[in-house]
């Protein structure tokens, strides 16, 4: 009695059994899943963490397939050179940042128009604006994770307006 093996192909021959069609939608299909776990990794990495101060300019609710909070913090600006840039051009003082924790949505809500604010950010390597399960979090490289009222954007000492000249 002989008896013949059958050693089913391995994963790799298997591959090159393919037709043209399937091997070209299989490395796509393994494209798409790199590209998207890499981002999604990627989004987990902090580049830098900080703090702005400024008072709320905007918040609105974006997006046609994910919705998303974002804002806009308008910074004050202190500059010698009266915020021109070299041309002439103004600069932008505005901080575009994104919110993706209700707890700090609900902290925004209650802060009262117009009163300085600081927020505690992290920024990303990129912003995210793919529609895709869980890569659906910010438009920004900013995300804010606190908020707290900030005493005013005034050094101490300062005076309140000009001094009167006499």
């Amino acid at each position: 009695m002989s008896s013949t093996s059958t050693k089913s192909p391995s994963l790799f021959g298997r591959f090159w059994a393919l037709s043209g069609k399937m091997k070209l939608l299989f490395l796509l299909t393994v494209a798409v899943v790199l590209f998207y776990a890499g981002a999604l990794l990627l989004s987990l990495v902090n580049y830098a963490v900080g703090e702005r101060t400024g008072v709320l300019s905007k918040m609105s609710t974006k997006g046609i397939a994910c919705w998303t909070m974002e804002g806009e913090l308008a910074q004050p600006s202190f500059s010698r050179s009266s915020a021109l840039r070299s041309g002439g051009a103004p600069i932008d003082n505005t901080f575009y940042f994104s919110v993706p924790n209700a707890d700090v949505r609900d902290q925004l809500a209650a802060v009262p128009p117009g009163s300085p604010v600081s927020l505690q950010y992290e920024q990303k390597l990129f912003a995210l604006d793919l529609p895709l399960p869980l890569l659906c979090r910010r438009r920004t490289q900013f995300e804010i994770t606190g908020v707290r009222l900030a005493p005013a954007l005034q050094p101490e000492g300062f005076p309140a307006r000009p001094l009167d000249p006499k």
